[in-house]
Protein backbone atom coordinates (compact mmCIF):
# COMPACT_ATOMS: atom_id res chain seq x y z
CA UNK A 1 0.00 0.00 0.00
CA UNK A 2 1.25 3.38 -0.94
CA UNK A 3 2.03 6.26 1.92
CA UNK A 4 -0.46 8.28 0.15
CA UNK A 5 -3.47 5.39 0.39
CA UNK A 6 -2.09 4.41 4.11
CA UNK A 7 -2.43 8.15 4.84
CA UNK A 8 -5.73 8.74 3.55
CA UNK A 9 -7.49 5.93 4.95
CA UNK A 10 -5.98 6.42 8.69
CA UNK A 11 -7.27 9.69 8.52
CA UNK A 12 -11.01 8.54 7.33
CA UNK A 13 -11.25 6.18 10.36
CA UNK A 14 -9.43 8.63 12.81
CA UNK A 15 -11.73 10.93 11.60
CA UNK A 16 -14.92 9.11 12.27
CA UNK A 17 -13.12 7.52 15.71
CA UNK A 18 -13.52 11.49 16.49
CA UNK A 19 -17.17 12.22 15.23
CA UNK A 20 -18.01 9.12 17.69
CA UNK A 21 -16.07 10.21 20.40
CA UNK A 22 -17.68 13.94 20.21
CA UNK A 23 -21.22 12.62 19.61
CA UNK A 24 -20.24 10.10 23.19
CA UNK A 25 -19.58 13.04 24.83
CA UNK A 26 -21.74 15.78 23.73
CA UNK A 27 -24.77 14.34 21.88
CA UNK A 28 -26.18 12.77 25.20
CA UNK A 29 -28.70 14.23 27.38
CA UNK A 30 -26.85 13.00 30.72
CA UNK A 31 -24.25 11.62 29.65
CA UNK A 32 -22.57 8.87 31.64
CA UNK A 33 -18.88 8.78 33.23
CA UNK A 34 -18.39 5.34 31.68
CA UNK A 35 -19.45 6.80 27.89
CA UNK A 36 -17.21 10.00 28.40
CA UNK A 37 -14.45 7.77 29.24
CA UNK A 38 -15.01 6.06 26.44
CA UNK A 39 -15.11 8.53 24.28
CA UNK A 40 -11.98 9.86 25.60
CA UNK A 41 -10.34 6.47 24.56
CA UNK A 42 -11.75 6.65 21.69
CA UNK A 43 -10.05 10.32 20.67
CA UNK A 44 -6.77 9.31 22.43
CA UNK A 45 -7.16 6.31 20.02
CA UNK A 46 -7.59 8.64 17.34
CA UNK A 47 -4.97 11.00 17.49
CA UNK A 48 -2.64 8.64 18.03
CA UNK A 49 -2.97 7.21 14.47
CA UNK A 50 -2.89 10.80 13.15
CA UNK A 51 0.08 11.64 15.32
CA UNK A 52 2.06 8.43 13.64
CA UNK A 53 1.21 9.13 10.17
CA UNK A 54 2.60 12.95 10.48
CA UNK A 55 5.76 11.84 9.18
CA UNK A 56 4.13 11.13 5.73
CA UNK A 57 3.29 14.74 5.36
CA UNK A 58 5.72 17.80 5.33
CA UNK A 59 3.68 18.98 8.52
CA UNK A 60 6.47 18.74 10.29
CA UNK A 61 8.85 20.32 7.86
CA UNK A 62 6.03 23.43 7.09
CA UNK A 63 5.35 23.67 10.80
CA UNK A 64 8.57 23.01 13.37
CA UNK A 65 6.57 23.58 16.61
CA UNK A 66 3.49 20.94 15.59
CA UNK A 67 6.38 18.37 15.95
CA UNK A 68 4.77 15.42 17.67
CA UNK A 69 1.29 17.36 18.85
CA UNK A 70 -0.19 14.23 19.23
CA UNK A 71 2.52 12.53 22.26
CA UNK A 72 0.51 13.38 24.48
CA UNK A 73 -2.17 10.86 23.24
CA UNK A 74 -0.61 6.98 23.96
CA UNK A 75 0.02 7.88 27.34
CA UNK A 76 -4.13 8.38 27.87
CA UNK A 77 -5.37 5.28 26.20
CA UNK A 78 -4.33 2.57 28.65
CA UNK A 79 -5.66 4.81 31.52
CA UNK A 80 -8.58 5.46 29.57
CA UNK A 81 -9.46 2.09 28.94
CA UNK A 82 -8.54 0.73 32.39
CA UNK A 83 -11.18 3.38 33.94
CA UNK A 84 -13.76 2.97 31.31
CA UNK A 85 -13.40 -0.76 32.50
CA UNK A 86 -13.54 0.04 35.72
CA UNK A 87 -15.84 1.93 36.03
CA UNK A 88 -18.52 -0.08 34.06
CA UNK A 89 -17.45 -2.58 35.86
CA UNK A 90 -18.01 -1.67 39.40
CA UNK A 91 -20.87 0.78 38.15
CA UNK A 92 -19.23 3.63 39.33
CA UNK A 93 -21.00 7.73 38.54
CA UNK A 94 -17.79 9.59 40.11
CA UNK A 95 -14.07 9.08 39.69
CA UNK A 96 -12.18 9.23 42.60
CA UNK A 97 -9.22 11.53 43.26
CA UNK A 98 -6.76 8.99 43.28
CA UNK A 99 -7.35 7.74 39.90
CA UNK A 100 -5.94 11.19 38.32
CA UNK A 101 -2.73 9.99 39.55
CA UNK A 102 -3.00 7.85 36.30
CA UNK A 103 -2.20 10.29 34.10
CA UNK A 104 0.73 10.90 36.22
CA UNK A 105 3.35 9.24 33.45
CA UNK A 106 1.59 12.16 30.82
CA UNK A 107 2.62 15.22 32.83
CA UNK A 108 5.94 13.85 33.29
CA UNK A 109 6.83 12.99 30.15
CA UNK A 110 5.33 16.39 28.67
CA UNK A 111 7.87 18.13 30.88
CA UNK A 112 10.34 15.97 29.36
CA UNK A 113 9.84 17.64 26.16
CA UNK A 114 10.50 20.98 27.65
CA UNK A 115 14.50 21.64 25.71
CA UNK A 116 12.35 20.54 22.37
CA UNK A 117 9.94 23.45 22.85
CA UNK A 118 12.85 26.00 23.95
CA UNK A 119 14.59 25.39 21.36
CA UNK A 120 14.61 28.35 18.73
CA UNK A 121 12.78 27.98 15.14
CA UNK A 122 16.44 27.66 13.40
CA UNK A 123 16.90 24.84 15.67
CA UNK A 124 13.69 23.30 15.73
CA UNK A 125 13.82 23.14 11.41
CA UNK A 126 17.69 21.23 11.84
CA UNK A 127 16.22 18.72 14.16
CA UNK A 128 13.60 17.87 12.38
CA UNK A 129 15.18 17.45 9.24
CA UNK A 130 17.84 15.15 10.77
CA UNK A 131 15.02 13.21 11.87
CA UNK A 132 13.64 13.02 8.46
CA UNK A 133 16.93 11.89 7.30
CA UNK A 134 17.42 8.79 10.03
CA UNK A 135 13.92 7.83 10.48
CA UNK A 136 14.83 6.02 13.71
CA UNK A 137 15.64 8.89 15.93
CA UNK A 138 11.75 9.56 15.91
CA UNK A 139 11.21 6.35 17.64
CA UNK A 140 14.06 7.16 19.62
CA UNK A 141 13.28 10.40 20.60
CA UNK A 142 16.48 12.16 21.79
CA UNK A 143 14.77 15.83 22.35
CA UNK A 144 13.67 15.35 25.79
CA UNK A 145 15.38 15.34 28.77
CA UNK A 146 15.76 11.60 29.12
CA UNK A 147 18.61 9.69 27.16
CA UNK A 148 17.79 8.68 24.06
CA UNK A 149 15.36 5.59 23.99
CA UNK A 150 14.40 5.92 27.28
CA UNK A 151 11.20 7.49 27.13
CA UNK A 152 9.86 5.22 24.36
CA UNK A 153 10.74 2.66 26.68
CA UNK A 154 8.80 3.80 29.65
CA UNK A 155 5.72 4.71 27.42
CA UNK A 156 5.57 0.63 26.66
CA UNK A 157 6.17 -0.38 30.07
CA UNK A 158 3.51 2.15 31.17
CA UNK A 159 1.10 1.19 28.66
CA UNK A 160 1.53 -2.49 28.57
CA UNK A 161 1.16 -2.96 32.85
CA UNK A 162 -1.88 -0.93 32.85
CA UNK A 163 -3.13 -2.93 30.22
CA UNK A 164 -2.84 -5.94 31.83
CA UNK A 165 -3.83 -4.46 35.02
CA UNK A 166 -7.35 -3.78 33.16
CA UNK A 167 -6.99 -7.74 32.01
CA UNK A 168 -6.66 -8.29 35.78
CA UNK A 169 -9.94 -6.19 36.49
CA UNK A 170 -11.99 -8.05 33.83
CA UNK A 171 -11.04 -11.62 34.75
CA UNK A 172 -11.24 -10.81 38.21
CA UNK A 173 -14.91 -9.28 37.69
CA UNK A 174 -16.23 -12.60 35.61
CA UNK A 175 -17.74 -14.48 37.84
CA UNK A 176 -19.87 -11.34 38.74
CA UNK A 177 -21.53 -11.50 35.55
CA UNK A 178 -20.95 -14.99 34.80
CA UNK A 179 -21.96 -17.41 38.29
CA UNK A 180 -24.65 -15.09 39.03
CA UNK A 181 -28.11 -16.95 39.73
CA UNK A 182 -29.72 -14.28 37.41
CA UNK A 183 -28.19 -14.53 34.28
CA UNK A 184 -28.26 -11.31 32.62
CA UNK A 185 -27.60 -11.51 28.70
CA UNK A 186 -26.74 -7.73 28.43
CA UNK A 187 -24.41 -7.75 30.88
CA UNK A 188 -22.34 -10.88 29.11
CA UNK A 189 -22.16 -8.25 26.14
CA UNK A 190 -21.33 -5.40 27.69
CA UNK A 191 -18.55 -7.58 29.03
CA UNK A 192 -17.60 -9.66 25.99
CA UNK A 193 -17.00 -6.01 24.40
CA UNK A 194 -14.65 -4.95 27.12
CA UNK A 195 -12.38 -8.03 26.59
CA UNK A 196 -12.34 -7.42 23.09
CA UNK A 197 -11.42 -3.97 23.27
CA UNK A 198 -8.80 -4.54 25.99
CA UNK A 199 -7.09 -7.71 24.17
CA UNK A 200 -7.11 -5.94 21.12
CA UNK A 201 -5.46 -2.91 22.93
CA UNK A 202 -2.96 -5.21 24.66
CA UNK A 203 -1.65 -7.08 21.42
CA UNK A 204 -1.78 -4.10 19.82
CA UNK A 205 0.74 -2.60 22.20
CA UNK A 206 2.68 -5.42 22.16
CA UNK A 207 2.64 -5.24 18.32
CA UNK A 208 3.89 -1.65 18.62
CA UNK A 209 7.05 -2.98 20.67
CA UNK A 210 7.95 -5.39 17.71
CA UNK A 211 7.42 -2.61 15.20
CA UNK A 212 9.99 -0.12 16.79
CA UNK A 213 12.41 -2.69 17.02
CA UNK A 214 11.98 -4.13 13.52
CA UNK A 215 12.53 -0.12 12.73
CA UNK A 216 15.43 -0.08 14.59
CA UNK A 217 17.37 -3.06 13.96
CA UNK A 218 15.98 -3.83 10.62
CA UNK A 219 15.02 -0.71 9.18
CA UNK A 220 11.97 -2.09 8.40
CA UNK A 221 8.63 0.46 8.75
CA UNK A 222 7.37 -0.85 11.89
CA UNK A 223 4.82 2.08 12.37
CA UNK A 224 2.52 0.62 9.96
CA UNK A 225 1.96 -2.10 12.40
CA UNK A 226 1.25 0.06 15.32
CA UNK A 227 -1.21 2.54 13.03
CA UNK A 228 -3.19 -1.07 11.55
CA UNK A 229 -3.63 -2.33 14.95
CA UNK A 230 -5.53 1.44 16.13
CA UNK A 231 -7.29 0.46 13.18
CA UNK A 232 -8.85 -2.40 14.10
CA UNK A 233 -9.22 -1.14 17.53
CA UNK A 234 -11.41 1.92 16.52
CA UNK A 235 -13.25 -0.08 14.03
CA UNK A 236 -14.49 -2.46 16.24
CA UNK A 237 -15.42 -0.29 18.78
CA UNK A 238 -17.41 1.82 16.35
CA UNK A 239 -19.00 -1.51 14.80
CA UNK A 240 -20.15 -2.55 18.70
CA UNK A 241 -21.76 1.11 19.33
CA UNK A 242 -23.35 1.36 15.37
CA UNK A 243 -24.83 -2.43 16.23
CA UNK A 244 -25.43 -2.57 19.57
CA UNK A 245 -25.80 1.07 21.42
CA UNK A 246 -27.30 -0.02 24.37
CA UNK A 247 -23.98 -1.17 25.78
CA UNK A 248 -23.26 2.28 26.62
CA UNK A 249 -26.21 1.89 29.28
CA UNK A 250 -23.91 -0.39 31.48
CA UNK A 251 -24.00 -3.11 33.60
CA UNK A 252 -27.79 -4.19 34.60
CA UNK A 253 -28.03 -5.11 37.88
CA UNK A 254 -25.72 -4.00 41.33
CA UNK A 255 -23.29 -6.51 40.73
CA UNK A 256 -21.62 -6.16 44.13
CA UNK A 257 -25.20 -7.87 45.56
CA UNK A 258 -25.80 -11.49 44.72
CA UNK A 259 -29.51 -10.71 43.57
CA UNK A 260 -29.83 -7.33 41.19
CA UNK A 261 -32.68 -5.26 40.88
CA UNK A 262 -34.66 -5.89 37.35
CA UNK A 263 -37.97 -4.04 37.75
CA UNK A 264 -39.69 -1.32 39.34
CA UNK A 265 -42.14 -3.66 40.58
CA UNK A 266 -39.27 -5.35 42.43
CA UNK A 267 -37.91 -2.15 43.75
CA UNK A 268 -41.57 -0.78 44.77
CA UNK A 269 -41.09 -2.70 47.78
CA UNK A 270 -39.71 -1.04 51.11
CA UNK A 271 -36.18 -1.94 51.60
CA UNK A 272 -36.59 -4.70 54.52
CA UNK A 273 -32.79 -5.21 54.84
CA UNK A 274 -32.36 -2.05 57.64
CA UNK A 275 -29.29 -0.80 56.08
CA UNK A 276 -28.51 3.03 56.47
CA UNK A 277 -29.14 4.72 52.82
CA UNK A 278 -26.23 7.49 52.10
CA UNK A 279 -27.04 10.91 52.82
CA UNK A 280 -25.47 12.96 50.15
CA UNK A 281 -26.05 12.45 46.75
CA UNK A 282 -23.50 15.09 45.53
CA UNK A 283 -20.24 12.54 47.60
CA UNK A 284 -20.96 8.65 46.68
CA UNK A 285 -18.77 7.41 44.06
CA UNK A 286 -21.19 4.36 42.96
CA UNK A 287 -24.86 3.46 43.69
CA UNK A 288 -25.40 0.67 46.20
CA UNK A 289 -28.87 -1.44 45.55
CA UNK A 290 -30.33 0.11 48.40
CA UNK A 291 -29.49 3.14 46.95
CA UNK A 292 -30.77 2.41 43.62
CA UNK A 293 -34.44 0.54 45.44
CA UNK A 294 -35.10 3.58 46.85
CA UNK A 295 -34.49 5.76 43.72
CA UNK A 296 -36.80 3.70 41.58
CA UNK A 297 -39.14 3.44 44.24
CA UNK A 298 -39.59 7.38 44.71
CA UNK A 299 -39.91 7.26 40.86
CA UNK A 300 -42.72 4.79 40.74
CA UNK A 301 -44.73 6.23 43.16
CA UNK A 302 -44.50 9.51 41.67
CA UNK A 303 -45.58 8.52 38.37
CA UNK A 304 -47.83 6.09 40.16
CA UNK A 305 -49.71 9.00 42.00
CA UNK A 306 -49.53 12.17 39.64
CA UNK A 307 -48.65 11.15 36.27
CA UNK A 308 -46.31 13.86 35.25
CA UNK A 309 -45.64 12.28 32.31
CA UNK A 310 -48.63 13.30 30.40
CA UNK A 311 -47.06 16.59 30.28
CA UNK A 312 -45.66 17.13 26.77
CA UNK A 313 -41.79 17.68 26.81
CA UNK A 314 -41.56 15.77 30.28
CA UNK A 315 -37.71 16.10 31.27
CA UNK A 316 -35.20 14.74 32.90
CA UNK A 317 -34.68 17.69 34.61
CA UNK A 318 -38.41 17.75 35.80
CA UNK A 319 -38.40 14.43 37.76
CA UNK A 320 -35.58 15.61 39.10
CA UNK A 321 -36.53 18.66 40.58
CA UNK A 322 -40.38 16.76 41.66
CA UNK A 323 -38.47 14.36 43.38
CA UNK A 324 -35.19 15.90 44.60
CA UNK A 325 -33.34 13.65 43.15
CA UNK A 326 -29.86 14.43 40.71
CA UNK A 327 -30.80 13.62 37.46
CA UNK A 328 -27.42 11.98 36.83
CA UNK A 329 -28.17 9.29 39.42
CA UNK A 330 -32.00 8.80 37.85
CA UNK A 331 -30.25 8.34 34.24
CA UNK A 332 -27.82 6.19 35.97
CA UNK A 333 -30.83 3.79 37.38
CA UNK A 334 -33.13 3.64 34.53
CA UNK A 335 -30.01 3.34 32.13
CA UNK A 336 -28.45 0.32 34.00
CA UNK A 337 -32.48 -1.37 34.79
CA UNK A 338 -34.35 -0.77 32.26
CA UNK A 339 -31.37 -1.06 29.18
CA UNK A 340 -33.38 2.45 28.18
CA UNK A 341 -32.75 6.11 27.81
CA UNK A 342 -35.28 8.47 29.86
CA UNK A 343 -37.15 9.35 27.00
CA UNK A 344 -38.02 5.50 26.50
CA UNK A 345 -38.94 5.05 30.27
CA UNK A 346 -41.27 7.45 29.63
CA UNK A 347 -42.93 6.66 26.81
CA UNK A 348 -43.23 2.77 28.32
CA UNK A 349 -45.05 4.92 31.37
CA UNK A 350 -47.31 6.64 29.16
CA UNK A 351 -48.38 3.46 27.57
CA UNK A 352 -48.98 1.50 31.08
CA UNK A 353 -51.06 4.26 31.30
CA UNK A 354 -53.31 3.55 28.84
CA UNK A 355 -54.95 0.53 30.69
CA UNK A 356 -55.57 2.48 34.02
CA UNK A 357 -56.73 5.72 32.38
CA UNK A 358 -59.40 3.70 30.26
CA UNK A 359 -60.48 1.37 33.41
CA UNK A 360 -61.31 4.71 35.20
CA UNK A 361 -62.60 6.61 32.61
CA UNK A 362 -66.43 5.98 31.14
CA UNK A 363 -65.89 8.18 28.48
CA UNK A 364 -62.78 6.60 27.22
CA UNK A 365 -63.79 4.62 24.25
CA UNK A 366 -65.22 8.11 22.56
CA UNK A 367 -61.84 9.33 22.53
CA UNK A 368 -60.42 9.68 19.31
CA UNK A 369 -56.42 8.90 18.70
CA UNK A 370 -55.02 12.17 18.82
CA UNK A 371 -56.71 13.07 21.72
CA UNK A 372 -55.29 10.65 23.83
CA UNK A 373 -51.85 10.79 22.53
CA UNK A 374 -51.40 14.23 23.18
CA UNK A 375 -53.45 13.42 26.76
CA UNK A 376 -50.73 11.16 27.94
CA UNK A 377 -47.64 13.42 26.67
CA UNK A 378 -46.78 12.47 23.53
CA UNK A 379 -46.12 15.43 20.93
CA UNK A 380 -48.07 13.98 17.88
CA UNK A 381 -50.23 11.58 16.29
CA UNK A 382 -47.08 10.14 14.54
CA UNK A 383 -44.93 9.80 17.97
CA UNK A 384 -48.32 8.10 19.54
CA UNK A 385 -48.52 5.92 17.02
CA UNK A 386 -44.85 4.71 16.81
CA UNK A 387 -44.26 4.44 20.53
CA UNK A 388 -47.39 1.82 20.73
CA UNK A 389 -46.60 0.05 17.86
CA UNK A 390 -42.74 -0.53 19.19
CA UNK A 391 -44.39 -2.10 22.34
CA UNK A 392 -47.28 -3.46 21.55
CA UNK A 393 -46.68 -4.43 17.52
CA UNK A 394 -50.24 -2.88 17.29
CA UNK A 395 -51.69 0.40 16.04
CA UNK A 396 -53.12 2.24 19.07
CA UNK A 397 -56.58 1.75 17.84
CA UNK A 398 -55.80 -2.31 17.69
CA UNK A 399 -54.25 -2.02 21.54
CA UNK A 400 -56.72 0.18 22.84
CA UNK A 401 -59.45 -2.44 21.81
CA UNK A 402 -57.58 -4.89 23.26
CA UNK A 403 -57.03 -3.15 26.99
Amino acid sequence: MSDLAFLIITLIISTVGITVSLILYFGQTVPSLSSKLLSCLILSLSCSAIGLVMPLTSVYTLYPNSYKIFAWSPFCIAPFAYLYVKTVLHQSIRLKRKYFFLFLPLVLYMLNRLPFYLLSQQEKEVFIQNIYQNYSLYFLEPEGLLPTGWAPAIRFVFLITMTAVTLYELFYKRRKIFDMISQIGKNKEIYRFQLVVTSILFFGIIASVVGVILQLKMHIDGNRMIVVSIWIELIIICLYLFTQPKILYGITGWVQEQVPVKSIDEASHHNSLGVEEEDDDDNIDYITIHRGRNILKTIDEHFRLIHPYTKIGYTITDLSKEINIPAYLISVVINQEFGNNFNEFVNDARISYLKTWKESDSNFDNYSIEYIGIAVGFASRTSFIAAVKKRTGLLPKDYLIQL
